[in-house]
């Protein structure tokens, strides 16, 4: 299968205390010996592989059978007991977490026509005077963002942007959304209306950064809307974070550094420290003060080391990461910086992760070739 970026617009600019488990084991690269994507997905229909294992302080809970589509995407749901997998050629199917049970099948003839990747989910907040149980937002390749009952399988409504669209992230009120996608603008949306309300963008001096000069693979709000109202980042192919102000037109500050090919970004309100993931070989999984902009720290690298696609933070101790050429997904203990778990010999590339935030050990949904994995870190 064509990598990632691949898949949606062409090779991307640029290529390149405690101890960990001894259970945990120095595997061989997936690519040693093998022809295929540039971004080290490495499978191959005549390749014999071992069957995905977990090594360290996980466990697998379900394994979650998506047919004969890739995953791109995944989102829990506020409650966590449903995930949703927006899969490579449009279709999204929706999970009960608790048995690993299919429960609806989310396409239309739109969709079909298209047979582009679902690029991006989010689950509406169910306080925002909905009267649906779960509505979802998912982003498509093809600029087609839609909003989906999934119990009925109904598309309620439908955005078209005249690009890619890549990501979105709603506000914590969930009163607005942004996307980001193949262009250098983001956009703002009312959620009620479902009507654009502001695009923000850099300035014409260019000799400023202040914006995006390549395309966006992830938006995310600050979480902490009392502390920072209508303040979001957004992150690309273009090695910045930008820091945006709903209200101003222009970034008010950035990071330079970070080379986001995914859902590679996000912020612990707690600390008010930004986590970003880079494809790349080195420096691969940074943490830096949100306020200073300035860089906390380099997290080491497995001794399989992984370029990275996709992370978040995991309750208040752990880091998880996912990325391809070592197909793998693993836990970092906070303190130590130590690898303490990871999801082994996987088919493909990890492109998502999304952790169910409910409880002292949230669940980890994580989406490699057809498959979601469903896992728990184990002990203390």
């Amino acid at each position: 299968m064509l990598n990632l970026l691949q898949a949606l617009a062409g090779d991307s600019p640029r290529q390149e205390g405690s101890q960990a488990s001894p259970r945990l084991t120095k595997r061989t690269s997936v690519r040693s010996g093998m022809s295929g994507s540039d971004h080290g997905d490495g499978r191959d229909v005549h390749d014999k592989r071992p069957e995905p294992t977990c090594e360290g302080n996980l466990k697998i809970l379900q394994k979650l059978d998506c047919g004969h589509e890739d995953v791109l995407c995944l989102k829990y749901s506020h409650d966590g007991m449903v995930v949703a997998a927006g899969l490579v050629h449009g279709a999204i199917k929706v999970f009960q977490v608790v048995d690993g049970s299919a429960l609806y099948h989310l396409t239309d003839q739109e969709v079909r026509d298209a047979h582009l990747p679902c690029t991006s989910l989010a689950f509406l907040h169910s306080d925002h005077g909905h009267k649906y149980e779960y509505l979802l937002m998912a982003t498509y390749a093809n600029g087609v963002i839609k909003f989906w009952h999934p119990s009925s399988g109904s598309c309620l409504h439908t955005i078209h942007e005249n690009r890619q669209t890549l990501a979105a992230s709603f506000s914590p009120h969930g009163d607005a959304f942004v996307t980001g996608g193949a262009s250098a603008q983001l956009h703002m949306y009312d959620a009620d209306t479902k009507k654009m309300v502001r695009t923000f963008e850099p300035s014409p001096d260019k000799t400023v950064m202040d914006g995006h000069v390549l395309r966006v693979f992830s938006v995310l709000y600050h979480p902490n809307a009392v502390d920072y109202p209508g303040i979001f980042l957004s992150g690309g192919w273009d090695d910045t974070i930008q820091f945006w102000d709903s209200r101003v037109k222009h970034s008010i500050r950035k990071i330079f550094g970070p080379h986001i090919c995914g859902e590679g970004l996000d912020i612990d309100p707690e600390h008010n420290h930004v986590l970003t993931g880079s494809w790349r070989k080195d420096s691969s999984l940074q943490v830096w003060d949100f306020t200073s902009t300035q860089k906390i720290k380099d997290i080491p690298p497995d001794f399989n080391s992984c370029l990275v696609y996709c992370c978040q933070w995991l309750g208040r101790s752990c880091i998880t990461a996912g990325g391809s050429d070592h197909n793998m997904a693993r836990i970092v203990d906070r303190g130590t910086l130590q690898t303490t778990g990871r999801l082994v010999d996987l088919p493909g590339g990890v492109y998502c992760t999304d952790n169910s935030r409910h409880g002292n050990v949230p669940r980890v949904a994580i989406g490699a070739s057809n498959m979601v994995y469903i896992v728990e870190k184990t002990g203390s």
